[in-house]
């Protein structure tokens, strides 16, 4: 699946979605003050990681208040999951990497420990 790269909306573009929404946030209602820098966000309504687009129809002009619970709370995690996975981090593949020896269990498969406490060599 190919990713796109998020794009910034147009000033025809805003203008269409503001007069679309009447102004307003759609999770929480309040009037967007977009006179003041930062005050409104765009957001995917699908994430492009998840494969949403850029068009007007997965997009919409949400608060700061909203917009940084969404992003930080529901689509972080998820994003740092998938990039772990992309960059190879899973744990077994760490381990490969660093050449540390993958003992299951914490048992040792060079040493063995006897009934009296004592710990052994195993003979290859």
């Amino acid at each position: 699946m190919k990713i796109h790269a998020r794009k910034t909306l147009t000033r025809r573009e805003f203008g269409f979605l503001l007069i679309e929404q009447d102004g307003r946030c759609p999770k929480c209602g309040s009037r967007l003050d977009f006179t003041k820098p930062r005050q409104v966000i765009d957001e995917h309504l699908r994430p492009l990681r998840e494969g949403g687009t850029n068009e007007l129809h997965n997009r919409q002009l949400w608060c700061v208040s909203c917009a940084s619970h969404k992003t930080h709370k529901k689509e972080a995690p998820a994003r740092a999951k998938a990039a772990r996975f992309e960059e190879g981090r899973t744990q077994a593949e760490r381990r490969k990497k660093n050449g540390s020896q993958i003992q299951s269990r914490g048992f040792s498969k060079t040493y063995r420990r006897r009934m009296d406490g004592t710990v052994m060599e195993i003979e290859k």
